[in-house]
């Protein structure tokens, strides 16, 4: 009997874990014949030290700072292309991840380094207890020491505190680059590895508003740095609610990826089967006979399944760190003078989805999707517009126009280029072009909704809410069904679906769902090797 093209007979695997061990095989052979560098641990390292050194070390002159920005700026910019070019990943995400970082690292890196003179521009807040009141701050040469206390005194009066923070009062200022080596370093580090900066002077406006007591230290404006999308104050959680609150939040999306991983696995698209695949796995196989319910399906379950992933990475730095501070806070405020016990520092991963219905496609991107990458896509296509169409104080309506266009634009090609990236090294046969393409289409439907809002739209039309959400949703829905595949089919061609999110699973292993080789045990072989290469730099403990 002839067997239809795309059906469970034309896929040579019984399940998906004889493609990954195809794969592995393949991928070593390779390795072996030389056709591509491995991804040794002495290279992330060393990589993360050539942006820290320039931050680091304190500029004695704004020629010996541009030297060292410029100069490690340009040793970064060789190692990536070297590491996109030569150094292949098998690791998680099918090697997905190899390009990801690496293009994010030289983003971040250009915003640190040459975008802006982080030294002279930037600082942070952080927190100070009663006994250092009195002493002078010696990076910013004043202490402030009377308007702290007082404002301490006030604080303190007014407000019921738990008995840790009775035992512990504090204060809020700002700390511009420190003097002392190892604040340096506390310094850089916060700076390097904090992508939203909850505590920085270059917070994103997506972020909910400081803490009044916090504006009142710092002596900022409470209205102007308030979210437009709030019109009252943020009532934020103690750390211990706090806590708890992440806890559960890690739980449910620990247990959706578990069950996302086994709908995921059981459909061949899923594999990387995207042209012609079978139908979805029962019970789902009642939508096989809507293409549209087909699409709308796989878009869905991609789309979960990197919400549900993002937000339990991101749910771990406040697990981990304000965990710490909670539990050892002498221990905690011996190693940093950041706030790590404060529960503002860990805004949640994603915005309100209000935001989406309310402002459609400019809503989804610039308030609800996560804002991981927003400060150095902003920053970076800032740099780049100035250099192409340089700002000035007499400028006209449409040159300000072109130059908000043009960086607009470049954000979304940057991101589009961070996820090109990531499909290009991958080990599969993926298309990185319909992963751009993807980024830079949302880009132009935010701007087509935006003026077609400002200029097509008379500004007495004032429709009622209800009316703008429906149309809203409708906007989005229809916007992301045509343009989605882009790059759920790319993600799916690439094998990232393939990675393994959690440890042990409950679904597969204990209830027995998963496919034929699951097991309660999900991470499965070693993470490191070593490897001997054919010289000293190419040798090392290989990433596996």
């Amino acid at each position: 009997m002839t067997k239809k093209p795309g059906t469970m007979a034309n896929i040579p695997y019984e399940t998906h874990f004889d493609l990954i061990n195809e794969r592995e095989r393949k991928f070593d052979e390779l390795l072996r014949r030389g056709a591509f560098s491995p991804l040794l641990l002495q290279q992330v390292i060393g990589t993360f030290f050539l942006l820290l050194v320039p931050i680091v070390i304190r500029h004695k002159s704004a020629a010996h700072s541009r030297i060292l920005r410029y100069g490690f700026h340009a040793v970064i910019t060789a190692f990536c292309v070297y590491t996109i070019h030569e150094v292949r990943f098998l690791g998680p995400a099918n090697g997905y991840g190899t390009g990801l970082v690496t293009t994010w690292f030289y983003i971040w890196s250009t915003t640190m380094l040459l975008a802006n003179d982080v030294q002279k521009d930037f600082r942070r807040i952080v927190t100070e207890s009663p006994d250092e009141l009195n002493e002078v701050n010696e990076e910013s040469g004043s202490s402030g020491a009377v308007d702290h206390a007082s404002n301490l005194r006030r604080r303190s009066a007014r407000q019921k505190t738990s008995v840790s923070e009775r035992q512990l009062p504090k204060f809020y200022k700002w700390q511009p680059f420190p003097q002392k080596l190892s604040d340096r370093l506390d310094w850089a580090c916060d700076l390097i590895f904090n992508f939203r900066g909850p505590n920085w002077n270059w917070r994103l406006r997506s972020l909910p508003p400081l803490p009044e007591a916090v504006l009142r230290d710092i002596h900022e404006d409470t209205a102007s740095n308030k979210n437009p999308d709030q019109s009252q104050q943020i009532h934020y959680k103690s750390p211990s609610v706090k806590l708890r609150h992440v806890l559960r939040s890690f739980v449910r999306d620990y247990l959706a990826l578990d069950l996302l991983k086994l709908l995921l696995m059981r459909d061949p698209y899923f594999w990387g089967y995207v042209d012609n695949p079978p139908s979805p796995p029962w019970p789902f196989d009642v939508l096989a006979s809507s293409l549209i319910l087909v699409r709308s399906y796989r878009i869905i379950l991609s789309l979960a399944s990197v919400i549900f992933a993002l937000d339990i990475i991101t749910s771990l730095n406040p697990l981990f760190f304000l965990g710490i501070s909670y539990l050892f806070p002498n221990f905690a405020r011996s190693i940093t003078h950041q706030p790590l016990g404060e529960s503002w520092l860990y805004p949640d991963a994603f915005g309100p989805t209000s935001s989406v219905l309310d402002h459609g496609l400019v809503g989804a991107w610039n308030t609800w999707w996560h804002q991981l990458f927003r400060f150095g896509f902003s920053e970076c296509s800032r740099f780049l517009t100035d250099l192409v169409l340089p700002s000035g104080s007499s400028q006209s309506k449409g040159y300000r126009s072109a130059r908000r266009i043009l960086q607009i634009m470049l954000a979304f090609s940057l991101s589009g280029l961070v996820h090109a990236m990531g499909s290009h090294t991958t080990f599969s046969d993926s298309r990185p072009w319909n992963a751009f393409l993807f980024f830079v289409l949302q880009g132009v439907g935010a701007l087509a909704q935006y003026f077609f809002e400002i200029a097509i739209l008379p500004k007495s039309f004032r429709p009622p809410r209800w009316l703008i959400r429906t149309t809203n949703l409708i906007l989005v829905v229809l916007w992301f069904y045509y343009t989605g595949p882009l790059v759920a089919d790319d993600f799916a061609r690439a094998g990232i679906w393939m990675f393994e999110p959690i440890p042990l699973s409950l679904l597969r292993g204990v209830l027995g769902l998963g496919a034929k080789g699951d097991t309660i045990y999900c991470w499965k072989g070693s993470w490191f090797d070593l490897y001997s290469g054919a010289t000293w730099w190419q040798s090392g403990i290989r990433l596996t």
